[in-house]
């Protein structure tokens, strides 16, 4: 667990800062309980990192923070800044699954959290060397959770405070560390089961809607959730599961103050315990669960879907139902799946890994950079001369192409567009049931012109496994990686306004180079594996 323990509370009373616990308090007003601090007329407790106040029971003595007259908050990543942690609901993770063949060690980590530079993989990497675990590589992915503290920079207090808890992520690395030793000294022989579900079939009406909604044309979503089982060699039983799936973990959506790990903890439970639905028990296997990110970019959000979960219930309102609904329901069609699957014979175990530079052409995030929201290093400038369109940093990134038997995996460094991966140009993968949308509004502003849309063999056709994941947010967060014919920003506040009509993700990309790169150094790693074609 990477569960933060540290933090204080804000009082949520609205406009005349009186809690319902005062003896002056009359009745709800203005701000009342709708889960949004107002620094102006909300008070916060100042009672430290345990919340302990004085004059509660059990209350133990001044702590860290207590009575310094400053809010020592955690500030949730995602939607909004100034978002602050009030409670915990159920943990974050580091979770590790760890696979050797011969003389090759190759562990993956999930972790959810929003994102994470690629300097803090090498930190964490450099730790995990120091121990001295025996691992040759180590990806680290992030389920792009926006359900818990900021570790990218941009959602503190207000724009332009950093809002990453420094000890928090001292606690982060040393938590993959422990880990991915773990994972690790627990090696044993092992038989691996793949397979893939379309999530389109759960409610066959609603199709893929049912748990994501594309908010963004063209509409293109990919429908296969990837699956894999790993069992004892000897006894049997589960040592992992592996679930793939390109979705927002955002359901609580922005009027949350819990942490929680959203949907990916019921998904996580539900295929470890199993689900006790009224139309009949589905059975857990045990082990340990892992959710891996995949094309999330686009954007994949359970945001403003009516979910019905296995028994019917329909859930609609951001809410740990709602959460609860998506996870368990995924977890069912996963399980099921896996009963039809048979054993990989003599999987193998590959890894290709390679460097690479993005450039920084958001002018929001050079200024981010500038003000030290973000902090990573920057490569290939000037850092004496003011940024021009021939002086832009960039980042130093990575990208991974494994192959564990069936299932191959290709990391990318950030939110994939779907249609990068899969296609779908062609309406193969708009699959949203009786849902009318068409794939492109071509009455609204700067609509997608899908004749200029990159032609296939796309990502997945590449890679030419029997089951083909891609790790999205794979060693690092650069945001959302949108195909350049298809990126529009504002003619007159490039990046920091957002241009009309389907455009929010360019604000919160690197530029428009970044897909072309990205898509060129995972063409090399394919071409680049033995089995190429």
């Amino acid at each position: 667990a990477i569960t933060p323990t540290c933090f204080e509370r804000f009082l949520d009373c609205g406009e005349d800062g009186v809690c319902p616990d005062n003896p002056a308090w009359t009745e709800s007003d203005a701000g009342e309980g709708d889960a949004e601090w107002d620094k102006q007329t909300e008070a916060f407790e100042d009672c430290g990192c345990d919340r302990i106040c004085p004059g509660d029971d059990g209350y133990p003595g001044p702590d860290e923070g207590e009575e310094d007259g400053e809010f020592n908050a955690l500030w949730l990543a995602g939607f909004q800044t100034g978002r602050p942690v009030n409670e915990v609901h159920d943990d974050l993770w580091a979770r590790t699954i760890a696979f050797r063949k011969g003389d090759t060690t190759v562990a993956i980590v999930s972790m959810d959290v929003f994102g994470y530079f690629f300097d803090d993989v090498q930190e964490a990497r450099a730790l995990i060397a120091a121990s001295g675990t025996d691992v040759d590589h180590v990806v680290i992915s992030s389920t792009h959770n926006h359900e818990g503290p900021d570790t990218l920079g941009q959602y503190g207090l207000q724009i332009g405070k950093r809002g990453v808890n420094d000890p928090w992520m001292v606690e982060v690395k040393e938590g993959i560390a422990a880990s991915v030793a773990e994972a690790v000294a627990a090696l044993r022989p092992a038989e691996m089961v793949a397979t893939e579900v379309d999530i389109s079939t759960a409610v066959p009406e609603k199709g893929t809607r049912n748990f994501i909604n594309d908010k963004r044309d063209p509409r293109i979503v990919d429908e296969m959730m990837g699956v894999a089982w790993f069992r004892g060699l000897d006894d049997g039983e589960t040592i992992a599961t592996l679930v793939s799936l390109g979705n927002h973990p955002e359901a609580l959506a922005h009027l949350n103050n819990a942490i929680t790990s959203d949907f990916a903890h019921s998904l996580r439970e539900a295929m470890e315990n199993g689900v006790d639905w009224r139309s009949g028990a589905v059975d857990g296997l045990g082990g340990m669960s892992m959710y891996l990110q995949a094309s999330v970019g686009g954007m994949m959000t359970p945001l403003g879907v009516e979910v019905t979960n296995i028994d019917g219930d329909v859930f609609e309102a951001a809410t740990f139902e709602k959460a609860e609904a998506i996870g368990q329901s995924l977890a069912t069609l996963a399980l099921r799946s896996l009963t039809q699957a048979a054993p990989a014979e003599d999987p193998d175990l590959r890894l290709l890994a390679t460097e690479l530079y993005l450039p920084i052409d958001n002018h929001s995030f050079q200024a981010m950079f500038l003000m030290g929201v973000f902090e990573r290093e920057t490569f290939n400038y000037d850092k004496q001369a003011n940024l021009t369109d021939s002086n832009i940093p960039e980042v130093l990134t990575e990208m991974d192409l494994i192959d564990i038997g069936p299932v191959r995996m290709l990391t990318v460094p950030g939110e994939l567009l779907p249609e990068l991966a899969i296609g779908g140009y062609d309406g193969s993968h708009t699959n949203i049931g009786n849902y009318t949308d068409p794939i492109v509004n071509l009455d609204r502003e700067n609509a997608a012109d899908l004749s200029q849309a990159p032609e296939g063999p796309y990502l997945k056709d590449q890679m030419g496994r029997p089951f083909n994941w891609i790790i999205g947010l794979g060693n690092d967060e650069v945001g959302y990686i949108i195909p350049p014919y298809n990126f529009v920003v504002d003619d007159r506040i490039p990046f920091i306004e957002e241009a009309g009509g389907d455009h929010y993700e360019e604000t919160n990309s690197l530029g428009p180079r970044t897909a072309p790169i990205v898509l060129d150094w995972a063409e090399r790693l394919i071409a680049w594996s033995p089995d190429a074609q």
